[in-house]
């Protein structure tokens, strides 16, 4: 764990804190930094104290002393896992005699709402798993982007650590499964609000001249997807589209569909990036054949993507190719070069005002001129009253910082979550990006609350390796039943905003070079779009959510009963729940042998089927995996007419050794993610009495020896069984 690291002091601009008039008793909790302010200009970079330490709350001050004035954001960590995020208070200076000082920018960390209740709860359920680490320590990230790491309970007992964060002995069980009384069914709203859902839509998805001479002829996003290759064994990847196949937007047929597909799904229009530079447009014929030929017929708004355009594709000033060069004079002229869509009367309004966005007002120079500028000229063209928001990115998420009326979270800026290390992934030594964990960002964004307007936003996916290749930041473990929790909750938490019509965004409709779209894929064909369906039209969380294992701390303690009552398997698990009291992780160890239900089991009966779609993201028949890395399965399998459709099952897979010297190298695992595939049995055209069933399971071979073995499902039912075998296999190779 990093420390707090010693360094020289730079010039306070003779601005001086106030001296906190609390005596400090001599314990951990109220001397974790230096407390001394008589002398910013040495010693360390901060300073400050926790003053109380009870109550389910942490509170205190701090103070980074190269900036006196300026707010810093803390989070709080049992081991790995954020448990609750704050920043201190903003201070302001204040006339002390002839001179000047600040007030202790104070923070309060609050541990009794529900969101950080079902945080601690995990970090509990992984304390009792792995006691060796338990640490409680605050992170405190500063402006320039330094962080420090303060440690303020090490190798503490788990069933001390409720104690040590206020909690009382008599909550320790309840923590463990996060009591929050979310209903399964959303709760009817009292005010009536209807939440729609608005995605973003990249409009790069055709050849213009600019980007044939920097690019090369032809390029389009396209591009980039068509050489994407995976960068590790887990790496969901490549994706190709699917239903649209590799359109050009300036085909009206390909809007049309794309607007019949979002409507039929739920969403209800569409959020354009618009990139103007001092009047010039690039891009833009999507949204010019969007006022002439009215296609895509779908309530839309627009997003100024204001940053430079760059060869890094992320804004950076570095391998500039078109610059924007921000002046009063010029950015005023924005409003009328957009007139026309604002006009339009498929524009999205907010409680009667036209929504703007913007990616980056930061950059714009004199902004509360400008936007008064703004507002003055919609009302003489007839646009009507504005709604200014920003984006929520690069650290500006404030409105007030940068004089907008309200915020767009803007995912994966807005998301806390663990990085995970390339070595357990199996990355080579050439893959230098990162490698984050989407489920974890799910958990972090959950409840999420902000003291200015906001419109909340979620993400399927994020993945630009088709962008940057080995360079890349990947979200790994995302999925269908993940981001519908996320987008559950995102709509939440829009019908308590102070917004009567409101928004939840989504990044995005089309951004397929960076992995975040809607539009079905080669990989997970209308997954994503039938979760925004469930969501839009208030349908029960899908079963797939609630038997999906690394989800299952995310669901209020309604849901993960009816869970764990879905089928016997379940049933078992709840068991071993209340047992452990801990939650079943999702990742299994290969055991050894293979079961005894598979003695007298039939083997490939009439009828059945085993199909495996991917190991580890690849659809080759014989697929090399290192044991010490996470092996992926998935697939499905019917078995045929031994079993009826309305009973239990149970199934298992089991890895048969190909040696056939050497049969006790068998292996077999539970499968736990256990849905029935509807889509499979609509496509095969079968009796309805058949029955196909999907699963997906993650696994460790640590003890398996190296050789080849074949992949079979044992499918175990009342009163009958089967065994199943694929033309897959993995070959174990150290």
């Amino acid at each position: 764990m990093n420390k707090i690291a010693e360094r020289d002091v730079r010039n306070a601009k003779n601005t001086r804190p106030v001296a906190s008039p609390i005596p400090h008793e001599e314990i951990l909790q109220s001397s974790f930094l230096d407390p001394d302010l008589s002398d910013l200009e040495s010693g360390a970079r901060l300073r400050g104290a926790i003053l109380e330490h009870s109550g389910r709350e942490i509170s205190g001050w701090i103070v980074d002393t190269r900036s006196p004035t300026v707010s810093v954001s803390l989070s709080l960590f049992v081991g790995p896992h954020a448990i609750e995020e704050t920043r201190t208070d903003r201070a302001a200076p204040a006339g002390i005699g002839s001179g000047m000082a600040i007030g202790r920018p104070g923070f309060r960390i609050d541990l009794a709402n529900p969101v950080a209740r079902r945080r601690l709860a995990r970090a509990l359920r992984n304390t009792l798993a792995d006691p060796d680490q338990t640490q409680i320590y605050l992170r405190v990230r500063l402006d320039d982007g330094e962080f420090f790491e303060i440690p303020l309970f090490d190798a503490i007992a788990p069933d001390d650590l409720v104690v040590a964060l206020g909690f009382s002995p008599s909550d320790y069980t309840d923590l463990l499964i996060p009591n929050n009384n979310r209903p399964i069914t959303p709760d009817p709203d009292p005010a009536g609000k209807q939440v729609r859902h608005v995605c973003f839509y990249l409009p790069q998805f055709h050849s213009f001249e600019e980007n044939d001479r920097w690019w090369g002829p032809g390029f389009t996003e396209w591009t980039n997807i068509a050489r994407m290759r995976p960068q590790f064994p887990a790496h969901q990847s490549p994706w190709l589209p699917a239903d649209l196949g590799f359109y050009d937007v300036r085909l009206t047929e390909t809007r049309r569909q794309q607007a019949e597909l979002a409507r039929r799904y739920g969403i209800h229009g569409f959020c354009y990036y618009v990139y103007w530079f001092q009047g010039r447009r690039l891009l833009e014929r999507p949204l010019q054949l969007l006022l002439e030929d009215g296609e895509p017929d779908l309530p839309f708004c627009i997003c100024w993507a204001n940053e430079n355009w760059s060869r890094r594709w992320d804004g950076s000033d570095a391998e500039l190719l078109l610059g924007q060069n921000h002046a009063l004079e010029d950015d005023v002229r924005f409003i009328d070069d957009m007139a026309e869509l604002l006009l339009d009367e498929r524009y999205i309004t907010v409680d009667g005002r036209k929504i703007i966005l913007i990616y980056r007002p930061s950059l714009l120079p004199d902004r509360q001129r400008l936007f008064e500028t703004w507002r003055a000229r919609a009302k003489e063209l007839g646009i009507g009253e504005i709604l200014i928001c920003n984006a929520m990115t690069f650290g500006e998420f404030d409105p007030r910082d940068v004089n907008c009326d309200a915020a767009v979270e803007f995912p994966p800026h807005t998301v806390s979550t663990t990085e995970q290390p390339l070595s357990e992934l199996g990355a080579p030594a050439n893959f230098t990006g990162k490698v984050y964990d989407y489920v974890d960002a799910v958990r972090s964004s959950l409840g999420k609350t902000y003291d200015f307007p906001c419109f909340p936003a979620v993400m399927p996916r994020w993945d630009n390796t088709p962008r940057k290749g080995s360079r890349g930041h990947i979200f790994n473990r995302s999925s269908p039943e993940a981001f519908e929790v996320w987008l559950r909750d995102a709509a939440g938490r829009a019908r308590k905003g102070p917004f009567a019509e409101p928004i939840v965004f989504i990044n995005s409709w089309n951004e397929w070079a960076e992995g975040a779209h809607l539009e079905p894929d080669s990989r997970y064909g209308r997954a994503f779009l039938e979760a925004v369906r469930r969501v839009a039209s208030s349908e029960p969380i899908s079963a797939q959510v609630r038997s999906n294992p690394d989800l299952l701390d995310c669901l209020s303690r309604q849901e993960l009963e009816q869970a764990m009552k879905e089928a016997s398997t379940h049933v078992q698990l709840l068991a071993n729940i209340h047992r452990s009291e801990m939650i079943y992780s999702g990742l299994q160890h290969m055991r050894s042998g293979i079961p005894v239900e598979a003695e007298g089991a039939s083997e490939n009966p009439a009828e059945s089927l085993l199909v495996v779609e991917n190991i580890n993201s690849q659809t080759n028949e014989r697929v090399v995996v290192d044991p010490r890395s996470v092996v992926l399965v998935r697939g499905w399998v019917c078995a045929g007419g031994s079993f009826e459709a309305s009973k239990h099952r149970i199934a298992f897979l089991i890895l048969l050794s190909t040696a056939s010297e050497m049969p006790d190298r068998d292996g077999y695992c539970l499968v736990v993610d256990w849905h029935e595939r509807f889509d499979v049995k609509e496509y095969m055209r079968t009796k309805s009495s058949d029955c196909y069933f999907g699963f997906q399971l993650s696994f460790l071979v640590h003890d398996l020896p190296e050789g080849e073995y074949q992949i079979a499902v044992l499918e175990v039912g009342e009163g009958s069984r089967a065994l199943i075998r694929s033309n897959h296999s993995i070959i174990v190779r150290r």
